[in-house]
């Protein structure tokens, strides 16, 4: 643990700025973050890894970046959507009774649960976050996007290799992410983590403590979107802080987890992957932006 908190402290204070940045009054809070190198992938003897984790490898991020303090938010992508004419289809994957549903009348407004303002819109696909980066970027005229792999997992490790950034310990879970608790356990799932975090659903995001490099919910709440092209596990992969690409890409990455997953996907190695027209009820997206 205390090499832990040490790794965590030192990245912390590798940061461009220790206070979070915005391009305007109603952008998103941004911390910016230095080049630097983690090891991504899961050791061969991580009884929870998934085939697509492996080989472990070393990326370097050789270019500082800025990554939004927290998810995109439903008032914030309510106010994307007054503003252009953008409008998301109908049809999202819900968790009803009988299990998880594609519900053709769900949507960003209506995910199958209540949510106020402030939690993270979900039901939204790859295309509908791409095309709210656009929008911010021809707001501020800054470059924003989509994070990539790389970039994701060097943040939310924020300068720790262990399975989570507060450490080994699963009861800790609940105080830095909307897992699938104690409380959740018997409603949506039939094991879960060894703690309450108080919330059945998604929760407002920054109601857990953030990571060491300050950054809110990058682990649980909803899986986000990311700028990857899916190529199956980290064989072909870029190891420079660059998104993996591919011709005519169909399926795209997806990382961090979200309220209702098992305690096997709460590691910050889990990865998903999904077609780029799917909406789910378990994922949205937060912005990155290239640093000046």
């Amino acid at each position: 643990m205390i090499r832990i908190a040490l790794a965590a402290a030192l990245f912390a204070l590798s940061a461009c700025d220790s206070k979070p940045l915005r391009d305007c009054e109603d952008c998103p809070a941004l911390v910016l973050l230095k080049p630097g190198s983690f090891m991504r992938g899961s050791l061969e003897s991580d009884p929870a890894a998934d085939e697509a984790e492996f080989p472990r490898h070393e990326v370097r991020i050789l270019r500082p970046f800025a990554m939004a303090a927290t998810a995109v938010t439903v008032a914030e992508f309510a106010a994307f959507i007054a503003a252009t004419s953008h409008t998301p289809e109908n049809g999202c994957h819900t968790l009803t009774a009988d299990g998880w549903r594609l519900d053709p009348e769900a949507n960003w407004r209506n995910p199958g649960f209540p949510q106020g303002p402030s939690h993270p819109v979900v039901c939204l696909s790859w295309h509908d976050a791409t095309a709210y980066a656009a929008w911010m970027s021809e707001k501020t005229g800054k470059n924003y996007r989509l994070p990539n792999e790389a970039e994701w997992e060097y943040a939310a490790r924020g300068g720790t290799a262990g399975t989570n950034f507060w450490g080994e310990d699963d009861r800790l879970a609940c105080d830095y992410a909307n897992v699938n608790d104690l409380t959740a356990k018997n409603k949506v799932a039939k094991v879960a983590e060894p703690c309450t975090d108080g919330f059945l659903h998604t929760s407002p995001v920054a109601s857990f403590r953030p990571n060491p490099a300050g950054l809110y919910d990058m682990v649980g709440n909803a899986w986000v979107w990311l700028s990857d092209c899916w190529l199956g596990d980290y064989k072909l992969g870029p190891r420079d802080g660059t998104p993996a690409t591919a011709v005519n890409c169909q399926i795209r990455a997806l990382r961090g987890g979200s309220w209702t997953d098992t305690p096997g996907p709460v590691r910050i190695a889990a990865r998903e992957s999904r077609l780029a027209g799917e909406r789910l009820a378990i994922a949205g997206f937060r912005l990155a932006r290239d640093a000046d």
